[in-house]
Parts: C-alpha cells; sequence; structure tokens
C-alpha cells in the first residue's frame, strides 16, 4: 500500500495473491471469504485513504500504487477482493498462458535496410550521412551527428514496434521518442533546415528538447502538434475511437484542418480522425502515461478498451462470443510484465466474464451462471 515494493518483490506478491496459499491463509485465520473482505476493506480505507462517492466509487490509485497494482476492482458494483468459489476452479480454462511484451522493434534505414534492434549487438549499427546510429547498453538507440554534413538532412530512418513491442530512441537533436507496441516513428537522421518535423502511428511520448529557432513537428493523421518546449503523450491508434494528445510539461500547439489550439500542462486534446473539433479535458497524467512506466491503469475503463490494450501488448487476437454485449467498467490496476493470465484472472474475478486462451488467441465470454 506505500508502493514500496521492488519489481520483484511485486511480482512475488502478485503470485502469492492468486495461489492457493492465499486462500489458504484466509481460511486459517478462521475468517470466510465475505469476512476476510470486510476487513481487507476496512483496511484499505483506513491504511490508504479510499474516498467513495455515493453516486460513483472511486479510488485513489496515485496513493495505493502497490495495492492497485494487484487488485482490479469493479466501478459500479460490490468491492470484491476473492471469488466465491476457489479460483483454482474459476480459472481452470485458463492453463496455457502468454508471456508479456519486451524492448524490440525494428529500424529501417534509408538505403531499406531492416535491422531487428532487440536482436542487434550494443554499439554502432550503421552510419549515414555524417551520422552514427548506435544501439546503447540499455538498449536504446541513439544518433549523433559526426560532422556537419547538409546531405544527412534527406535521409530518413523508421522505427516500428510490432504487438508485444516497446522501444525508445534518442533523435539526432537530443530529444527522446518512446513507442509503445505496435506503433512507428518516420525522422531524417538529422535536422537540418528551419523546422524538426517526424510522422508517427499508435502510441509515442516524446520528451522535446526545445528550440525556438527550430521547431519540433509532430504529424499523426491529419494533425500536427507543434513543440514550445515539452513532455507530451500521442495516443492515435487506428482501433481507438479517438486521438488523446495528453501535455505533461511545458507547452504544445495542436493543429487540425480548420483549428490552431495551444494546451497547458494537465490538459488533453481529444478529437476524432478526421474531425476538426477538439474537445479540451483535464488529463489524467499518471493514467495517459502508465504504459510508458509499464503499467496498466484502469480508470472506469470498459472491457472492450482494455481488451485492445491487452491485445497489442499481448500480441494477441481478441475474439468475442456472438451477441457478447457485457457493458461493465473497471477501476485498478497491475504491472505489464505479468503474463496475460493474471490480468485475465484478475478481471474474471471481479466481472461477469471469463476467458479462454487458446495459442495466441483469447476469447471472452460470459461468466457462467
Amino acid at each position: 500500500m506505500k508502493g514500496k515494493l521492488t519489481v520483484s518483490e511485486q511480482q512475488e506478491f502478485d503470485e502469492w495473491f492468486l495461489s492457493e496459499d492465499a486462500e489458504e491463509t484466509i481460511l486459517e485465520i478462521g475468517l470466510t471469504p465475505q469476512e476476510h473482505r470486510r476487513l481487507m476493506l476496512a483496511r484499505i480505507h483506513s491504511e490508504a485513504g479510499i474516498v467513495q462517492q455515493e453516486a460513483k466509487k472511486k479510488w485513489l490509485l496515485p496513493k495505493i500504487a502497490a495495492a492497485a497494482s494487484v487488485i482490479i476492482i469493479l466501478s459500479y458494483g460490490a468491492f470484491l477482493l476473492f471469488p466465491d468459489k476457489p479460483v483454482k476452479k474459476q480459472m481452470a480454462h485458463t492453463i496455457q498462458d502468454v508471456a508479456p511484451g519486451g524492448n524490440k522493434a525494428i529500424l529501417t534505414l534509408a538505403n531499406g535496410e531492416k535491422v531487428e534492434l532487440n536482436g542487434a549487438k550494443n554499439g554502432v549499427v550503421a552510419k549515414q550521412g555524417g551520422v552514427t546510429i548506435a544501439k546503447k547498453e540499455d538498449g536504446q538507440l541513439s544518433y549523433t551527428n559526426d560532422q556537419a554534413a547538409a546531405a544527412n538532412g534527406g535521409l530518413f530512418n523508421t522505427v516500428e514496434t510490432p504487438r508485444g513491442g516497446k522501444y525508445q530512441l534518442t533523435l539526432a537533436d537530443g530529444t527522446i521518442a518512446i513507442l509503445d507496441a505496435a506503433s512507428s516513428i518516420h525522422y531524417p537522421v538529422a535536422f537540418n533546415g528551419n523546422q524538426r518535423s517526424v510522422e508517427i502511428t499508435g502510441q509515442v511520448y516524446f520528451e522535446v528538447v526545445h528550440d525556438a529557432r527550430k521547431p519540433f513537428k509532430v504529424s499523426v493523421k491529419g494533425q500536427v502538434i507543434e513543440d514550445l518546449g515539452t513532455k507530451f503523450n500521442i495516443n492515435a491508434y487506428d482501433d481507438e475511437p479517438v486521438i488523446k494528445t495528453t501535455l505533461v510539461e511545458g507547452s504544445i500547439g495542436l493543429k487540425t484542418s480548420s483549428r490552431y489550439i495551444i494546451l497547458k500542462p494537465g490538459q488533453q486534446a481529444v478529437n476524432s480522425t478526421g474531425d476538426p473539433a477538439i474537445n479540451i479535458v483535464a488529463a489524467d497524467i499518471e493514467d495517459a502515461l502508465a504504459w510508458k512506466n509499464d503499467k496498466f491503469l484502469f480508470n472506469n475503463e470498459p472491457l472492450e478498451s482494455i481488451m485492445r490494450k491487452v491485445s497489442r501488448w499481448y500480441d494477441v487476437d481478441i475474439q468475442y462470443q456472438k451477441g457478447f454485449n457485457l457493458k461493465e467498467s473497471y477501476l485498478g490496476g497491475l504491472t505489464r510484465y505479468s503474463n496475460v493470465s493474471q490480468v485475465l484472472k484478475m478481471l474474471e474475478i471481479t466481472g461477469e466474464v471469463r476467458f479462454e486462451i487458446d495459442g495466441k488467441t483469447i476469447r471472452v465470454l460470459p461468466k457462467a451462471k
């Protein structure tokens, strides 16, 4: 609850929490599952500062990150920590498992050559137009100008992450770009001229090195985001209903076909692809950057939205039972480095849904009555 577990300690706790040993411990201390739920709720309320609103219950996740990593709660139902039936029986159909994604991407050089970055050795990957492209010891990609060569401004590279991939690179100007799964960035190996322009797909987080003489611009789905000295996140997946641009620090300008707005820190611009209308809302920064920080966070999030994230990160296909129309939303979270079975167990325990894993396909079914 204090959020002080190390990654290995958190993984150990997660495994115990979902094991038979956890339920046996509850029974050994003489509590029924119902009594244990009430006890745990009382502890969480007193130690972690949960606030309940009569119309809508909300869990203050930032204050209890460790607890949030192992508990998912229905946003409109009772707070449940354990099912009435043993987990072992509930999860009999999820014997198969899928490992989480990791640090992998493909670099396409200006000459069309492709380099699998997760398999490449550390050190120099290529040299193009006076620029050295190197893979550092931490697995990140970096671009360094060896000389002021005007020719290198016409050379472009692309980094793409597959489903189940994530990657960080440092562009020639020092700007950091972190790509989520199923994303890409197309950029020059060096920024010559009076501006710096890149194109992206999917979800990318930027920490831009500001240069007033050379504005940094990101093009995505018909809109342009211009850095005014900033850290920001863009979520523009094709399978998401809207584009979300979240400003963490500094200032950005966002331009569509007919509008130009400037965002302030803590604001999020939301708009549909091809629609010039832009809605400005207060951003949940922790939620927007959860993926970058290797977390799943669900803030009153529909099941379909959660399963899209699962599909991208675990490189799996999602199939819904014909006629499936479950309208549940979830609060909670856990590390993105859990196997997929742990995510599914959390959803099963707290919701009216069950899952079947068949290789790289996950079937979503209503829970048997």
